[in-house]
């Protein structure tokens, strides 16, 4: 597998003059803000680490225009994919994001059945890995959130790494504010490829090899079996299962659509469910033009 290129943006800081008063743009360690408009963005395909620190936070909380951060920009450098993961320094919701369909936390995972639950949420916490649904038609390189009459409550992003760990299980999705870089191929790692490589296409989980990189602000899975007594990347490899299966569950706890993904591609393919007019489940997609799909009714 071919390592990752990563796009540095450089951030300086400028001075914008409107009239008699001055509009300051300030820089910090991968990521910048203007006072003006109450921007935050942050460069996510940043060779360098996004640090937001205590004194960071205070400082972007003071505007002279008395506005805090109300939008929050994600440079990607490239439009996203339709499932992308994502963690913020900051609490937004959804219904914030533009372009934003969904977001989903892992909550459970079916070892007969090698199923990943992942469960809708309205709101993406701060400090925490999301996988995240958004409508690449249109979403641009940027991803924005906007808080219309207030502003958001930035975090430090203290470790550079945040996790959830899920109950019962070997896996654990975890966020990071920094470049990961593996120049080992590890026998347990899935990263997100954020641009298309020879052997992978953008959006893809893939089973990390060898001098990959992984930009900031992305989330990776891992599988960690305590006590597991091997120790070659061969073995470990083995034990685990070729293809995972990936349930969307919906705040309710019903079930959006059941995928595969394939821990060696990582490939997240969605398959919806379709059921006649009665609510009675169908092998395939029918061929009349109304139907539903989870039990809610669609015309095609």
């Amino acid at each position: 597998m071919k390592k990752l290129h990563l796009t540095r943006f450089a951030a300086m800081a400028t001075v914008a003059l409107m009239g008699s008063t001055a509009a300051w743009a300030g820089t910090g360690v991968g990521f910048s803000w203007d006072e003006e408009f109450g921007k935050l963005t942050l460069f996510s395909t940043d060779n360098s680490a996004i640090e937001i620190t205590a004194s960071d936070v205070e400082n972007l909380d003071k505007s002279d225009f008395g506005m805090g951060i109300s939008t929050i920009k994600v440079e990607r450098g490239a439009t996203p994919a339709s499932f992308i993961t994502l963690m913020l320094p900051a609490t937004v919701n959804v219904e914030d994001g533009d372009g934003v369909i969904a977001a989903y936390v892992p909550t459970g995972y079916h070892t007969g059945v090698h199923t990943l639950d992942f469960s809708e949420t309205d709101v993406i916490e701060a400090n925490t890995p999301y996988l995240v649904e958004t409508d690449p038609s249109s979403v641009s390189s940027v991803i924005t959130f906007k808080k219309l009459g207030s502003s958001y409550t930035i975090q430090p992003t203290g470790d550079n790494e945040h996790s959830t760990t899920l109950d019962n299980s070997c896996w654990t999705f975890t966020g990071s504010y920094a470049k990961k870089t593996w120049e080992t191929a590890p026998s347990n790692v899935y990263g997100y490829a954020a641009t298309a490589g020879d052997d992978y296409n953008a959006g893809q989980f893939v089973k990390v090899g060898n001098n990959v990189t992984l930009p900031p602000l992305r989330a990776y899975l891992t599988c960690t079996r305590k006590g597991l007594a091997k120790s070659s990347v061969e073995e470990v490899s083995k034990d685990l299962p070729d293809v995972i299966n990936v349930r969307l569950l919906g705040k309710s706890g019903e079930t959006l659509s059941i995928g595969k993904m394939n821990t060696r591609t990582g490939e997240i393919q969605m398959q919806d469910r379709y059921y006649d007019l009665k609510g009675r489940k169908l092998n395939g997609k029918p061929q009349n033009k109304i139907m539903y799909v989870n039990k809610k009714v669609i015309k095609h």
